[in-house]
């Protein structure tokens, strides 16, 4: 992990940070408030303060910083440069205390806000999080599953303490705020169904009915009917940015469906195949519910990363999570088949 830096000693901080510190909660919640609400109004209604009030604690607030917060028309309220600064670094601080509240009102219990993208939850993450809540009986733990990008701008909002995802498009100032460390690379895979027959009764294509060792190429698959996630999401950029290095335009699905889990179901039971991660179909493979399809070549292994806030890193539970993800890897790898 990056080297943190020294603290500070007080007659060194900038005014801006000494007036921001003597604000109180309220105030904070108060400026909070009005970035997301768009006007005052609105915000001293969300908050449940009568308008006068809340012009007050403004005021005073702005007055400590030296500098307007907001601008006011007649349209309403927006943010003036230095207050889209002070906004983004106080809902980071926001959150973070609302996390510390709901601590307190769950005698002390310690919560970990944990953001994952779906396939994690086939690998690793499952054993991790089970080793963690062996080892502190009073942890809690929330995961949210959803797209890496999604969790990311969560994790940036402080929102969750880490993230489970994979490498995204950031901008450096973006990045200079966050760590990653690489748990793992998943691999993505085509499959089909298994047997001879599906239970539809429509015999699988006789160009696929070969051995499991033998290998086929994308362009002997570009005339099946496929299931696979819509665009913009990880595995359908995957598969069409494969398509097109082979020379071949993108397949259009068959069906189009969101979840891994559900083209796995659907390709089980007829004459589809799909994308899914290695983890989730190789157990449906053993059962012989699916047959994996050994392209040549490969699809490009994903790393898949423990993100989270650099200034968050001394956070117990962040430390307890990332002990945990690396004795999971460990055991991960040893499963994992060649290949």
């Amino acid at each position: 992990m990056p080297a943190r830096p020294a603290a500070s000693t007080p007659s060194a901080l900038p005014p801006e940070r000494s007036a921001a510190s003597l604000m109180s909660l309220r105030q904070l919640r108060l400026i909070g408030a009005i970035a997301t609400h768009g006007s005052l109004h609105r915000a001293s209604r969300a908050l449940g303060v009568s308008q006068p009030a809340a012009s007050m604690l403004l005021r005073s607030a702005e007055a400590a910083l030296g500098k307007p917060l907001f601008e006011r028309d007649r349209s309403g309220t927006r943010l003036t440069g230095f207050g889209r600064v002070f906004v983004e670094r106080l809902s980071i601080a926001l959150a973070e205390i609302d996390a510390i509240e709901e601590s307190a009102t769950s005698d002390g219990r310690p919560l970990l806000r944990l953001g994952t993208i779906p396939r994690a939850m086939r690998s690793i993450l499952p054993i991790a999080l089970d080793a963690m809540l062996a080892k502190a009986p009073l942890l809690r733990i929330s995961v949210t599953e959803g797209p890496a990008n999604q969790l990311v701008e969560q994790l940036g909002a402080g929102l969750l303490d880490a993230v489970i995802g994979r490498d995204l498009p950031l901008d450096a100032k973006q990045l200079a705020r966050l760590t990653f460390e690489r748990l793992f690379d998943e691999r993505t895979v085509v499959v089909e169904a298994g047997g001879e027959a599906h239970v539809s009764g429509r015999a699988r294509p006789a160009s696929l009915r070969k051995r499991g060792d033998e290998r086929v190429t994308l362009a002997s698959l570009r005339e099946r009917e496929w299931a696979l996630p819509p665009r913009g999401s990880f595995a359908r950029e995957l598969i069409d940015s494969a398509f097109i290095a082979a020379g071949l335009p993108p397949v259009m699905p068959r069906v189009e469906s969101a979840v891994f889990s559900s083209n796995l179901e659907l390709v089980a039971a007829g004459s589809l195949i799909t994308l899914a991660p290695a983890s989730a179909a190789e157990p449906l493979a053993r059962a012989g519910r699916v047959r994996i399809i050994t392209l040549r070549p490969a699809l490009p292994a994903s790393p898949i990363y423990l993100i989270y806030r650099s200034r968050s890193g001394e956070l117990a539970e962040l430390q307890a999570l990332r002990s945990a993800l690396l004795a999971a890897r460990a055991h991960h790898k040893a499963k994992l088949p060649p290949g």
